[in-house]
């Protein structure tokens, strides 16, 4: 097991800490010593400059999220003794550790789930607290609440792209909450400027820092987008003194439910993002520790085709598609591959929505990967599912992602979502001569 040690002062992180252990300074802007971590230093400026005080439960939730990615950023599972599944102790100080105790089961269970580790926390108090009113007061405010009415998570993918030009069309007013890692801003700026009525935006970014070698996987990136989200759900209540506004997570069923497409991609290859499973499990969380938010996801009775299909006459979205990024390689060349499994799928539902797909992808055709073994594993494990699916018990099948809802017809709704996200991209495929 290897323990993340946190820290909210300086001078408490060691010189010299074991090689099983990573210390981090929470809130920190860089490094203390060498082979150590910093994490947040956004997050607390943002607190000072909400206009409102959050809830230090709001806070102690960041917190923890922010300890979660310093671990699965800096906790290789390269040294694991599955070279994947690891097993991780965070140990952190919290500033209501009393609230958070009762739960700390099921949040380690729900890390388990969303990134295939084994997690364990061991907290203690004197944590990160909420800034002061008067600290508050002193701060330009970074946010107008009054006249907003929902939180939208907002990464500048054409799915959150699609809600958030559908809730401004219906006359709704998100705040547009983004979690800017490193290359997404500009993309995330560029498009929400150009929409052509005002939204309330927060953006920040993390920023873990070390000079330890990172891992990639980042399986628990949600995890932290929508601890965010909570905090500025928590502030608009207190704004509003109101319960807390719709939140918004957006993604088409086909994503959500990511049943893996091979039998080998159970594992690594299959992530849990924004499974039903995994926001149920934060619904109660948050409701446990008096955090109530009423996170939804709009879509994920939908396909991303069907998600086109809905927005597809817009002028906005048409001139705006071709600038959201779905690739999940699109920082290795600042290009989208095209070939990868979201590129897939984003190219089959633009196809499936009859919206020119005017994006620039490094691969334009897809014949050419037949030859280039190296390059083509996304798409053969597309076309082997596609042609499985007509003959595979679709339950058991959408069921090796996570467990299914007990009610039957939530159930076969996100079944046959799977079943029509999997045949928009056989269409496309067989339409491209990819496939008979």
């Amino acid at each position: 097991m290897t323990r993340c040690v946190v820290h909210t002062a300086p001078e408490a992180v060691p010189m010299m800490p074991s090689p099983e252990e990573v210390h981090v300074l929470l809130y920190g802007g860089s490094p203390v010593h060498p082979r150590t971590a910093a994490i947040g230093a956004q997050l607390r400026d943002l607190y000072m400059r909400l206009g409102v005080r959050p809830s230090n439960r709001a806070v102690d939730l960041v917190s923890i999220a922010l300890a979660v990615t310093a671990a699965d950023t800096f906790i290789l599972r390269s040294n694991s003794a599955t070279s994947w599944a690891r097993d991780i102790e965070i140990e952190m100080p919290l500033g209501a550790p009393d609230i958070w105790s009762p739960v700390l089961s099921d949040i380690e269970r729900t890390l388990a789930f969303l990134s295939g580790d084994r997690w364990k926390f061991v907290i203690s108090g004197n944590g990160e607290q909420a800034p002061s009113t008067q600290i508050i007061r002193r701060k330009k405010c970074l946010l107008d609440f009054s006249a907003t009415d929902s939180v939208s998570l907002f990464s500048g993918g054409l799915d959150s792209t699609i809600s958030m030009i559908s809730m401004l069309e219906q006359g709704r007013s998100p705040i547009l909450v983004s979690h800017a890692y490193r290359g997404d801003a500009d993309i995330q700026n560029q498009i929400a400027s150009e929409v052509p009525m005002n939204t309330e935006r927060i953006s920040v970014n993390a920023w873990p820092t070390s000079s330890l070698q990172s891992d990639v996987s980042m399986r628990t990136r949600s995890f932290l987008f929508i601890a965010i989200g909570v905090l500025i759900c928590d502030v608009w209540s207190k704004f509003h003194r109101r319960e807390p506004p719709d939140f918004l997570i957006p993604e088409n069923g086909f994503i959500a439910i990511n049943a893996p497409l091979t039998p080998r991609r159970v594992g690594s290859l299959s992530t849990r993002t924004t499974h039903p499973h995994f926001l149920n499990q934060m619904r109660k969380i948050l409701v446990s520790v008096g955090l109530p938010s009423k996170i939804c996801n709009p879509y994920e009775l939908q396909t991303k085709g069907e998600m086109v299909d809905t927005i597809g006459c817009s002028s906005t979205f048409q001139r705006l598609a071709s600038r959201t990024v779905s690739c999940s390689k699109w920082k290795r060349s600042n290009m989208q591959c095209g070939r990868c499994l979201p590129c897939l799928i984003r190219r089959s539902a633009l196809y499936a929505g009859n919206v020119d797909d005017t994006t620039t992808y490094s691969t334009t055709d897809l014949s050419t990967l037949v030859a280039r073994e190296d390059e083509s594993d996304d798409l053969m494990a597309v076309m082997t599912a596609v042609r499985r699916f007509e003959t595979e018990n679709l339950r058991q099948w959408v069921s090796r992602s996570g467990p299914l809802p007990f009610n039957s017809t939530y159930r076969s709704d996100l079944i046959n979502v799977f079943r029509r996200g999997l045949g928009e991209v056989g269409n496309y495929l067989r339409d491209s001569g990819l496939m008979m």
